[in-house]
């Protein structure tokens, strides 16, 4: 005699176990907490007067488990079953439940899913911290405030991003069972870059983009079909350079028509190609304030990354099949690029994402808050306080100090360790002690910035600016502790 067990796939529930609504629940335990007894409490909202109990002192805490597997779930499903001793019909050979079971798990929660996960660099990880966005929008808040820059429309972000001759993403197609190999047609293998440069103001309006193509000389008949007013560029690799970079600065300016009584503020990231001196110098004798965003933080702090760049790719990558299914046995060229591009911009260039961009990141109404805790969850090991400079205390938009470092603080208890009657003798103690000084204060600050130095930037890097100047410098607030003690051990 076999006995085969057959998991029911639509469960319908035989007891009432649980069925008291969540709302009531809380409402419940507010009036708990407020005084009313577990059993008044049981009897108005007509709830389990155990469940009750066991929820007020806090017994029913929710577990939170990042990155799980399908595997590991059904493996810890059948783990919990034996160990608490629950009848089951998981495989005892797998140790693991089965997939029947994952999806009625899947269908009792469903605020849980089931999704492929964007691979994220450790890099990113570490650098996308509370700490960085706060030294962001901290010194977002002050430009603001000392330029008198309240209008929107002088409030930029600008951002490059690459198009190929190829689709960067081939969509699902309707193919016959049974065939192990369903093939799309492309122009190429690997398709040919150009690079495309956008910028917009927080009202949502648009500047004509730039776009750079691999090219020693100027061809026009690679830039018809572009938007109105494209600033067309080209040059040997196909990407942004310094010199380009300055043109596209010429660009801004013209449609910007910033002024020394009407500075604009353009928000970008820290490439190397924005950072050389032709650039600071246009932007300072042309009114144009460049504040930068911490490294590995733009996919959720820039505009044009979180609302316009993955619509536009997607608009581009449809009027790329399109093309294809319209032109059968021809490719995509690079003569071709202009007029796809020209209709996928039309399309995703619009108000709405404009001003959705400066909204999600905070940007535009200012919002320091706006990111939720759970996006912080990967670099919750790496967070750092800022750092208060021993000469001046920063302070926040409320006026409070800033907390200190351990790096200032093991600092200055060596300096109240360091007698004074050492430090008044020029001897050889002397020397002595203010090499011990100096050392300790190296390796501290060194030991507490290892793990940022991977990504080449230092967490205490901060945007400042100068009020007499429309310009923005990037400044380490430890080296400028460090050169600081230097020079009083000197002083000594």
């Amino acid at each position: 005699c076999v006995i085969i067990q057959i998991m029911v796939r639509n469960y319908i529930r035989k007891t009432k176990r649980q069925t008291w609504d969540a709302n009531v629940m809380q409402t419940a335990l507010n009036d708990i907490a407020n005084g009313m007894p577990f059993k008044r409490a049981s009897k108005i909202f007509n709830l389990p007067l155990t469940t009750l109990k066991r929820r007020a002192k806090g017994q029913n805490k929710l577990i939170v488990f990042l990155a799980l597997l399908k595997k590991d779930i059904c493996k810890m499903a059948y783990q919990l079953a034996e160990r608490n001793g629950i009848q089951h019909k998981f495989s005892r050979d797998k140790k693991a439940a089965g997939t029947a079971w994952f999806k009625e798990f899947l269908r009792r929660n469903p605020e849980l899913s089931f999704r492929t996960p964007e691979a994220t660099s450790a890099a990113r990880a570490r650098g996308f911290n509370k700490e960085a966005v706060a030294k962001f929008f901290y010194t977002l808040e002050e430009i603001m405030r000392v330029h008198n820059i309240t209008d929107p429309m002088r409030i930029y972000n600008m951002d490059e991003s690459g198009i190929q001759t190829v689709p960067s993403k081939v969509s699902k197609i309707v193919a016959h069972k049974g065939r192990k190999q369903v093939g799309f047609l492309t122009s190429a293998e690997r398709g040919q870059n150009i690079s495309i440069v956008l910028c917009l103001n927080a009202t949502g309006q648009f500047i004509p983009p730039a776009i750079i193509f691999q090219r020693k000389r100027h061809n026009d008949l690679l830039y018809q079909g572009l938007p109105y007013g494209t600033l067309c560029l080209h040059n040997e690799s196909g990407y942004m350079k310094s010199d380009t970079f300055v043109k596209f600065l010429e660009h801004f300016q013209k449609h910007c028509q910033s002024s020394v009584d009407k500075k604009v503020l353009l928000i970008l990231d820290g490439h190397v190609t924005h950072q050389t001196v032709e650039a600071i110098e246009y932007c300072r004798s042309n009114a144009i304030i460049m504040l930068s965003f911490p490294p590995h933080c733009t996919h959720e702090m820039q505009p044009l990354d979180v609302a316009v760049f993955s619509p536009l790719m997607t608009y581009y990558n449809e009027e790329l099949n399109l093309w294809l299914k319209a032109n059968p046995g021809k490719i995509v060229t690079l003569y071709n690029v202009g007029p796809l591009f020209g209709k996928a911009y039309r399309r995703a260039a619009t108000l709405n994402n404009g001003l959705s961009g400066f909204e999600k990141t905070g940007i535009f109404h200012y919002n320091p808050n706006i990111l939720p805790d759970w996006k912080f969850k990967p670099s919750c090991t790496t967070d750092r306080p800022m750092v208060a400079s021993t000469d001046h205390t920063m302070t926040t938009s409320n006026g409070d100090p800033l907390p200190t470092t351990n790096c200032e603080k093991n600092a200055e208890s060596q300096r109240e360790e360091t007698p004074s009657s050492q430090l008044q003798k020029p001897g050889h103690s002397t020397m002595k002690s203010k090499k011990n000084f100096v050392k300790a204060k190296y390796e501290t600050s060194s030991s507490e910035t290892d793990e940022w130095q991977a990504s080449g930037n230092s967490s205490d890097d901060v945007s400042i600016f100068d009020e007499n100047e429309s310009s923005v410098s990037i400044v380490s607030p430890s080296q400028n502790n460090l050169n600081e003690n230097k020079k009083n051990c000197d002083t000594v």
